[in-house]
């Protein structure tokens, strides 16, 4: 290729030269010396074109040329495998560079999601730990509430009482009331008329605060009967407030205690069995809160407490109805009667 450059350079500059010389001769202008400078000049290019064609055509330089020729061709081949590998490296940094901006994104994403997550985690975290302190103050007083019926060793909550048996205990109470009237009545008659107008009068105060106390105390008993426990009870805390040491006071306990059984508050009924056992121990009614408070740990899943409560009950009142109801809840087999 180089070679054919050459002799076209050649051909080129020859031409030239005779168009030259050419346009001396014609214009007619040229001296003597100028057409031998011209002369000097022409064989000078002619020397140095035959010498360029010796070395041209010489073996060595073909062969150097060939060589130039092959190393040219092997370069243009490397530029164009390198071009073509970066043109792939190219289409693969941008796909890179595509799927970068892809996980990115995802990671974004799943980084607020981590975050949302964390701060509901965390919300509901401090919801279970004021849930969790909130069950531990409730435990906390329960366990004061069963240490203290454990010290009575009291039983669950009794069935509740039948009516006409209560009706009875209040006419029992009546008579108890009127032949106490007659006692005082023969006192009366010895005392002074002074003396004697003196206990009139509070005898009269007497009977107003018992009629009081009764008619309160019946009006509770009542509600407790129609299942309005929470009147009931209010009735019943009247009678024990406003009518300190009247002989309704344990039937009042009893009650207040039923109406909290009654309405499931376990641990408000044992509280109160447990006062009237403490206040009342000889009441008839004692047995019956005996049972009753046995009861009431039972369903509170105390069985533990209920059983002391209940093997107390056998041990006081052995005789009694509860009695033998505690002996079948514990699985005791009561003794046969004699023939």
């Amino acid at each position: 290729m180089r070679l054919k450059n050459l002799k076209n350079s050649l051909f080129i500059l020859s031409a030239v030269f005779c168009l030259l010389c050419s346009v001396l001769i014609f214009t007619g202008c040229a001296t003597t010396e100028d057409v031998n400078r011209t002369q000097y000049d022409t064989n000078l290019l002619k020397t140095e074109v035959r010498d360029i064609k010796e070395k041209l055509s010489s073996p060595l330089q073909k062969e150097k040329l060939v060589t130039l020729d092959k190393k040219l061709q092997e370069i243009q081949s490397t530029q164009e495998l390198t071009s073509k590998s970066v043109s792939d490296l190219l289409i693969q940094f941008q796909s890179l560079t595509t799927e970068f901006r892809v996980l990115t994104g995802r990671f974004e994403e799943s980084r607020y999601y981590a975050e949302k997550v964390s701060t509901e985690m965390k919300s509901e975290k401090e919801k279970l730990a004021a849930q969790l302190k909130e069950l531990e103050l409730s435990i906390d007083d329960l366990k004061k509430r069963v240490a203290l019926a454990e010290k009575i060793a009291s039983p669950d909550l009794k069935e509740e009482a039948n009516p006409a048996e209560e009706k009875k205990t209040v006419e029992e109470a009546k008579t108890v009331e009127e032949t106490k009237k007659a006692q005082e009545s023969e006192k009366k008659g010895l005392e002074k008329p002074e003396d004697k107008k003196e206990a009139q009068k509070t005898e009269r105060k007497k009977e107003i605060t018992k009629t009081d106390v009764k008619d309160v105390y019946l009006t509770g008993y009542q509600a407790f009967k129609e299942g309005k426990t929470a009147e009931a009870r209010e009735n019943f805390m009247s009678v024990l407030k406003d009518y300190p040491d009247n002989e309704y006071s344990d039937n009042a306990r009893f009650w207040m205690a039923e109406s909290y059984y009654k309405e499931k508050n376990y641990e408000d009924a044992i509280l109160v069995y447990e006062e009237l056992l403490k206040k009342n121990p000889k009441s008839d009614k004692a047995s019956g809160a005996l049972w009753k408070q046995g009861l009431s740990f039972y369903a509170l899943k105390d069985e533990k407490t209920g059983k002391i409560v209940l093997e107390k009950l056998i041990e006081q009142f052995p005789n009694s109805e509860q009695a033998l109801l505690a002996k079948k809840k514990l699985g005791k087999t009561p003794p046969s009667k004699k023939k």
